[in-house]
Formats: C-alpha cells, sequence, structure tokens
C-alpha cells in the first residue's frame, strides 16, 4: 500500500468527534501503521507531535469516558432507589384492607367499591382469627398439654451432660421424649410387678435420657425458621413508616392518566398511595398493623419454643420451614377469596417514593460523575459508608433469633452445675390458656399446683 506524506499527516491530525465511528478509527490506525513501514525522506520533520492523539486514541479514550458516565448513572439510579419506596402489600388480606377503603373514599363510596372494602375487612379478621387460633394451639400444647403429659422442658439436655433421669447423655442412649418415656414406663412397670427384682431390671433395662440430637441444627435451625418469619416484621415496619410518611390529609387515591384517551377505562385511571385523614390512619394503627404485630411476635414465640422442644434433627429441619406457613395465611385468603376486581386495583397501586426524581433530572453529567464516580472510588470510602453496607438484615434476624432464644431460657429454664436444665413442672389448674396468657406469658403466669410433678435429679 503506497500513499504520500501528505496524506498520511492529514489521516494523523485529522479531528475526531466524540461520535466517531469505531470502523474508521480502526481503518484509519492500519493505514497509518502501513504508512509507518514506508518511511519518507522528510518523515522526521513531519512526525506526529506526542501530545496529539490519533483517531484510535479518540475513539478509546470516548469510550472510556462514556463508560464512566454509564457507569455513574447506574450507581446514582441504584443509591437513589436505595433510599426506598413503600409499597402495599398487593398480595395480602393486609394490603387490601387498606387499599380498598381509600379507592372508595376516593370515589365517595359508590356501592360497588364500598362493598369490595367490607368485604376486604370480613377476609382481615378470618385471616387473623385463623392465625391467632392456630399459634393458640400450638402455645396452648407447649404450656400446658406436654405438662400434663409429664414432658418437662429440653433446655440444654444434650450428650455429655445429665438428663432428666439424672444419668449422662450418651449417644446410643439419646431419645426422644415419646421413645424415652416409653421406655421408662415398660421399666417401672416391670419394677412394680417385680419389686424384688427392681436391681437386675435397672442393670439389664436401661431406658437411656430425653436429649437433643445436636445444638448446632438446634440453632441453625432457629435461625432459618426466624429468616422465614422476619419479613413479615419488615411489613409491619413498613405499613407503619407509611402511615407515618404520607400527608394527613384527605387525598385521592386515583387519578386519570393524562393524555391516555385511547386507551381502556381501566388504563386511564392510575391508583396511588396518598394521603389519608388522621381517623384512617389510627384505625389502622389500631386494627391493622398491631394485631398483624401480635401474630408475627406470637408466631416467633411459639415457633422458637416448638423447635427449642424438638430433640431430633428431622424434626427440626422439617418444623423450621412448616412452622412459618401459618403466615402465609392471609396471602392464600386474598388469592383464593378476593375476587378478581380487588386484584386488579392492588396490581395497579402505584408506590410511595421516598426520594426526589428532580435530582435524577436537574443534574449534569459532571455533577454526576463527581457525586457518583469520583466520590464512590474504594479510596475514598469511610467509615459511615462502611458501616452502610453492612448487611443489617442479616445482623438484625440474627439479634431478633437470639431475643426469643433467650426468651425461652428464662422462662423454661434454669443453670444447674453450668447446664441449663428444666425448671421443675408444675400442673396447671386450668386445661386452657387465656388471650393474655398466649400473648404475654412473661406477664400472665397460669395458675399451677403447689407440689411438683417432677424436678432435676440432684447429683
Amino acid at each position: 500500500m503506497s500513499l504520500d506524506v501528505e496524506n498520511k499527516n492529514q489521516l494523523s491530525y485529522a479531528p475526531m468527534t466524540m461520535q466517531a465511528d469505531v470502523d474508521l478509527a480502526g481503518h484509519a490506525y492500519t493505514a497509518m501503521s502501513n504508512v509507518a513501514s514506508e518511511p519518507t525522506a522528510d518523515q522526521s520533520s513531519n512526525a506526529r507531535p506526542s501530545s496529539v492523539k490519533t483517531p484510535l486514541e479518540h475513539f478509546i479514550s470516548f469510550q472510556r469516558g462514556d463508560s464512566r458516565l454509564t457507569g455513574a448513572l447506574l450507581l446514582g439510579s441504584l443509591m437513589l432507589e436505595e433510599e426506598g419506596e413503600l409499597t402495599l402489600e398487593c398480595g395480602s388480606t393486609y394490603g387490601a384492607a387498606v387499599l380498598l377503603p381509600q379507592v372508595a373514599r376516593s370515589a365517595e363510596w359508590p356501592q360497588f367499591l364500598t362493598f369490595l372494602a367490607i368485604r376486604s375487612f370480613i377476609f382481615l379478621l378470618l385471616g387473623m382469627s385463623v392465625q391467632f387460633y392456630l399459634l393458640h394451639l400450638l402455645s396452648r400444647e407447649e404450656d400446658v398439654l406436654n405438662l400434663f403429659a409429664g414432658q418437662m422442658h429440653l433446655c440444654d439436655f444434650g450428650q455429655g451432660v445429665r438428663g432428666p433421669s439424672g444419668s449422662i447423655a450418651t449417644p446410643p442412649r439419646t431419645y426422644d421424649f415419646a421413645q424415652w418415656v416409653s421406655r421408662s414406663f415398660a421399666r417401672d412397670s416391670l419394677k412394680a410387678l417385680f419389686p424384688s427384682l427392681a436391681d437386675d431390671i435397672d442393670a439389664s433395662m436401661d431406658a437411656g435420657e430425653y436429649a437433643l440430637e445436636s445444638f448446632l441444627a438446634r440453632w441453625i435451625c432457629c435461625f432459618v425458621f426466624m429468616i422465614a418469619t422476619f419479613q413479615e416484621l419488615i411489613a409491619v415496619l413498613r405499613t407503619c413508616w407509611l402511615l407515618y410518611v404520607i400527608p394527613t390529609n384527605d387525598e385521592p387515591w386515583i387519578c386519570c392518566q393524562p393524555g391516555a384517551t385511547e386507551v381502556s377505562w381501566l388504563d386511564r385511571v392510575a391508583v396511588r398511595i396518598a394521603g389519608m385523614p388522621a381517623l384512617w390512619k389510627m384505625l389502622y394503627s389500631v386494627f391493622l398493623v398491631l394485631p398483624k404485630f401480635g401474630i408475627w411476635k406470637l408466631c416467633c414465640q411459639t415457633g422458637i419454643g416448638y423447635l427449642m422442644e424438638t430433640s431430633t434433627i428431622e424434626g427440626l429441619i422439617v418444623n423450621s420451614v412448616a412452622l412459618a406457613f401459618i403466615l402465609n395465611i392471609d396471602e392464600n385468603l386474598c388469592a383464593t377469596l378476593m375476587s378478581e376486581p380487588v386484584r386488579v386495583l392492588m396490581s395497579k397501586c402505584e408506590s410511595y417514593k421516598l426520594y426526589d426524581r428532580s435530582q435524577q433530572e436537574n443534574m449534569s453529567n459532571s455533577e454526576i460523575l463527581q457525586r457518583f464516580s469520583t466520590k464512590q472510588r474504594l479510596e475514598n470510602i469511610s467509615a459511615r459508608e462502611l458501616c452502610r453496607w453492612l448487611p443489617g438484615k442479616l445482623f438484625a434476624s440474627v439479634l431478633v433469633t437470639f431475643i426469643f432464644m433467650a426468651d425461652y431460657y428464662s422462662r423454661n429454664c434454669y443453670t444447674q452445675d453450668g447446664v441449663r436444665v428444666s425448671r421443675p413442672l408444675f400442673l396447671p389448674k386450668a386445661n386452657d390458656q387465656t388471650m393474655w396468657e398466649t400473648l404475654l406469658p412473661n406477664f400472665f403466669v397460669m395458675e399451677a399446683e403447689s407440689e411438683p410433678i417432677w424436678t432435676m435429679p440432684e447429683d
């Protein structure tokens, strides 16, 4: 290929705009490389200054700048989105009970929407009643019926420590409560029938010990259970925050979409979260938020207690995922019993933004690069920023797990010889619990007999 020096210099110094095509830059660079391989007499006098970029170098510089701006735009969007938005529980009776009355109020209470709102409260009450009753039955099983069966609390009975019979539990002698009590009953029955052979029966019939198979499995399964229920706590907190941040005004939750005249009627209507009167906020706080939090607390309290009383690994794994289904009853009711118009309204409801979108619209490219690219480099990280990126929900889940496990130990166990063992068992005077005894067992204690039916054997 032969090109004269003048043409070569034109290629070398030709201006390259930011929108240059990559193919043109590539061809130009190839041409210059070929010319460079054919030096001429006056090449040294017309050499390209080192400060002037080739077309390909212009293009690469543009690509890098464009990638940096693109990364800054992505980072800025994600950081603004992290400030959050609040939504209703669109697949739950709780969300329907918030949305439908406000839509009906905004439309001045027409018959159709009014009856949909009334039905949403009926389904809400049904769901809460079923959830509470099932959890009440589990609590009654643990705190009442197990005592009548003579089942002591498992606490930290495990391998290598003394069990409820007073002997050291070993792997071959570790049983769940049903097996242990059956073996103990068979041994004690033979001793009652043949009292003269009591020593021989004790020597030949070992009932074993009621003990936990794996402490690690217990801790992991309690944490897995708490993870399954933690989303419910987040939903409660987000509902509280939503009631706090939205204006305390009589604002409409429905409006017409501007310029949408050639679409269906439904598409012309926007459903959004807006302000509501103070009376509605108070009603939702008392009759929706508090019961929802109480059901979550009771589920965690009962579920952790149930897992702590489970001695087998298989039972721990199965129950850790099975107990959380109670909190999903409201979603099942919504999916099965709610009518199609309700599901349509809930799917159309827009979230409530906690950040101002005008920040994105009013910033120049240089400001975007400065805030979301330069300041976000790893060498500019601060202790505050580092703490911000720690997994807060993970730490909160672990903390809540410890709180409910500590509550179980404080109510049912005491320390003997460095090991947490079951408190003495007293038969309750009633075979049922009141609502307050179920919800707040630390403050409302059931009446019980004065004489214990079992105490931990001494050394």
